[in-house]
């Protein structure tokens, strides 16, 4: 049941769905006056989720765990890349991979090609409400064999649909296979904050290491944060849907 309704109202944390709702109801307005004031509601909500300043400073505020590389000192047991950054389902040729949100994995490459964690353990499954997709974590295992991984080196858990459930099955693939294991969470800088006590809660003693800001550094151009940006709604779909689904956590967990 929490599944689907986290499904259901991530509809409605969109910012073009949102645009669309007040659209839609300014249309079926018949007072001219209430018509307009809606519409105006509209235009004022759209340059708020397109305008870059907004955003980024709220993101900066956001995003935790901003480590380099060099910060670990000693290597990990298991760095626990969390799912979400591939397109399982997008019309690619046969043997390639499309991914998203790619920070996530290339860091964690990173780590491992410098030593950082011995092992990676792959957490994601198919988080999809209605229809097929294919679980991400063994599609990203027989990327990282072809790319030459040992496959001793991959741990695959391939069930969960939400971060909550990458932490309770991640957890009985360590108690398995390594217990009292090292862990690294990796992770979204914006995700952390939900993630991290997740895997906390379960029992998984863990550092973080945030991947794939959002937030941007000042190119000396300040016309660029004036300039409205589909970036910029992209980025307020994925902070809201975090907030919200952090204060869920707190009170569900």
């Amino acid at each position: 049941m929490f599944f689907l309704f986290s499904k259901l109202l991530a509809i409605f944390l969109k910012p073009l769905n949102i645009i669309l709702f007040i659209g839609i109801a300014a249309l079926f307005t018949r007072e001219k006056q209430r018509k307009m004031r809606r519409f105006r509601w509209m235009l004022l909500v759209l340059v708020l989720f397109s305008n870059q300043w907004i955003i980024n400073a709220l993101a900066k505020k956001w995003e935790t765990a901003r480590y380099s590389p060099e910060d670990i000192e000693y290597p990990y047991d298991i760095g626990i890349l969390l799912g979400g950054y591939s397109k399982v389902n997008r019309n690619t040729p046969k043997g390639q991979v499309s991914f998203f949100l790619s920070d996530r994995l290339t860091t964690t490459l990173q780590l491992y090609k410098m030593g950082k964690i011995k092992r990676i353990l792959l957490s994601g499954g198919a988080g999809k409400l209605v229809g097929r997709e294919r679980s991400e974590a063994p599609l990203v295992r027989d990327y990282l064999l072809k790319i030459g991984i040992p496959d001793s080196a991959i741990l695959v858990e391939d069930r969960s649909r939400n971060t909550r459930e990458n932490a309770l099955f991640s957890k009985e693939i360590i108690d398995r296979v390594l217990p009292g294991a090292r862990c690294l969470i990796i992770t979204s800088a914006w995700h952390m904050r939900r993630a991290q006590p997740c895997f906390e809660r379960v029992g998984i003693a863990c550092a973080p290491f945030g991947t794939d800001f959002l937030s941007e550094n000042s190119d000396g151009n300040p016309f660029k944060w004036l300039e409205p940006s589909w970036s910029a709604l992209f980025k307020w779909e994925l902070l809201l849907k975090e907030w919200v689904g952090y204060v869920v956590y707190q009170i569900h967990y």
